[in-house]
């Protein structure tokens, strides 16, 4: 029974923490790999502006590139690096 518990605790965390709380729309600047360098305007009405770093492998399906614009959801949490980081949770081309 406390082992049933505990799964049950321990996948409700996991899916509270991949809820997508906030996102910001860019354009790719850099791809290195799997990951990408975006910018976010600073005119944009978005909680994050600047150079952010994003993970594609949130979206393998889509083939993106420099200069694509892109909507990226992240969990809300912004890291203080340089560039800025997130936790990527999705990432979508934008026509």
């Amino acid at each position: 029974m406390i082992f049933t518990f505990l799964l049950c605790g321990s996948l409700l965390f996991v899916w509270s923490e991949s809820e997508i709380k906030a996102t910001f729309t860019g354009v790719i600047e850099e791809i290195n790999g799997q990951s990408a360098v975006v910018y976010v305007s600073e005119d944009e009405e978005y909680a994050v502006y600047g150079i952010i770093a994003v993970n594609l492998t949130k979206n393998p399906d889509e083939t993106l590139q420099v200069g694509d614009k892109v909507k990226v959801g992240y969990d809300g949490t912004i890291r203080e690096t340089a560039p800025i980081g997130i936790s990527t949770l999705t990432v979508e081309l934008v026509e």
